[in-house]
C-alpha cells in the first residue's frame, strides 16, 4: 500500500463537504473519483496531494520519500515559455540538479510525443498539448503518485485518446495515478477502481475490470398492472409509463437467465413484447447515479 486516507473531514464556511471519507491507494493503480458537481472530489485531491489540511482526519504515507503530483482542471493558458523552458523552469524553482533536470526534460519530451514542440511557445499549444506540458511538469521529480482533476474535461477525442494512452503507460512504468473525470470510457478502459463521493461521504466503491452480470432491457405493454404481481421478484422496473386508460408500458431490467421464462410467462398473458435489448446493467446503474 502506498497511502492510506483515514477519516477525512472538511467545511467551507460552515458547509460540509467531506465527512469520514476513507481510500487506500496501492501501486500500479488508477483510482477515480466521481460524483455531482460540488461533491468534493476536488477537495479530496488537494488533501491528497498535501496543498490543503483537512479539518480531521489523516492521511498516511506508507513511504516516507513519496513524491506527488498534482495537475489543477484549470491550466495556465497564457504561459509564454516554450515547454522546455516551462520544464526547466519548473525544476529549477524545486531546486532540481541541472544535469539531472535537463535528462529529466528530455526523456518527458519523448514519452509525451513533444520533441518536435520543444521550443514552440506553449501559448500556441492546443488545449490538449497543453495538459501534456501540465502532467510532465508534475512528473519532474521523479513522481509515485500522479493526482489530476477532470485531465479529459475540454479535450477533443483525438487528444483524449493520446492522454488515455500516456496515463495507460505511466500505470505500466509503476506510477499510482488518483483522478477526477466523468468520461465513461475512461472508466470503463483504463480506471482500476472507482470511488463515489455522495453527500459528503465515500459510499461505492466498484471496478469495470471486473466480470459482470448480463442483463437485458425488456420494454412491454400491458393492460392489466396485476398480472405483474407474480412477476415483481424477477423485474427491476425502471419506469412505468400510463399509455391510455387501459394501457401502461413499462420498461425494466431481467437478468439473462430469468428473460426465456418472464417472456414465455408474458407471451401466455397476451402481453406485448416492444423492446428487449442486451445491456451492462452495473454500469448503467453506476452512471445514473450521476
Amino acid at each position: 500500500m502506498m497511502m492510506e486516507i483515514q477519516n477525512i473531514s472538511k467545511q467551507y464556511k460552515g458547509k460540509k463537504i467531506l465527512e469520514n471519507a476513507c481510500l487506500s491507494i496501492y501501486a500500479h493503480q488508477i483510482i477515480a473519483l466521481v460524483g455531482k458537481n460540488g461533491s468534493g472530489k476536488s477537495t479530496l485531491l488537494k488533501i491528497i496531494a498535501g496543498l490543503i489540511d483537512a479539518d480531521s482526519g489523516a492521511v498516511i504515507k506508507h513511504r516516507q520519500s513519496l513524491k506527488i503530483g498534482y495537475v489543477p482542471e484549470v491550466t495556465p493558458s497564457h504561459i509564454l515559455f516554450t515547454p522546455e523552458e516551462y520544464l526547466f523552469h519548473m525544476g529549477s524553482i524545486r531546486g532540481m540538479a541541472t544535469k539531472q533536470l535537463q535528462q529529466k526534460i528530455d526523456d518527458l519530451l519523448e514519452m509525451f510525443h513533444l520533441q518536435e514542440s520543444r521550443n514552440i511557445r506553449i501559448i500556441n499549444f492546443s488545449k490538449g498539448m497543453k495538459q501534456k506540458v501540465m502532467v510532465m511538469q508534475a512528473m519532474l521529480e521523479n513522481t509515485d503518485l500522479l493526482i489530476l482533476d477532470e485531465p479529459l474535461s475540454g479535450l477533443d477525442p483525438k487528444a483524449q485518446s493520446d492522454l488515455e494512452e500516456t496515463l495507460s503507460i505511466l500505470k505500466d512504468k509503476g506510477l499510482s495515478i488518483v483522478l477526477t473525470c466523468h468520461e465513461t470510457k475512461l472508466l470503463q478502459h483504463l480506471v482500476d477502481t472507482v470511488f463515489v463521493i455522495q453527500n459528503n461521504k465515500i459510499i461505492q466503491t466498484d471496478s469495470f475490470n471486473s466480470n459482470q452480470t448480463q442483463h437485458n432491457r425488456l420494454i412491454f405493454e400491458i393492460g392489466d398492472l396485476a398480472l405483474l404481481e407474480n412477476l415483481y421478484p424477477f423485474l427491476d422496473i425502471l419506469e412505468q409509463n400510463q399509455l391510455n386508460s387501459n394501457h401502461f408500458e413499462i420498461v425494466t431490467v431481467i437478468k439473462l437467465e430469468d428473460t426465456n421464462r418472464i417472456l414465455e410467462d408474458l407471451l401466455r398473458k397476451n402481453v406485448s413484447i416492444k423492446q428487449l435489448t442486451p445491456i451492462n446493467y452495473q454500469e448503467e446503474h453506476f452512471y445514473s447515479q450521476f
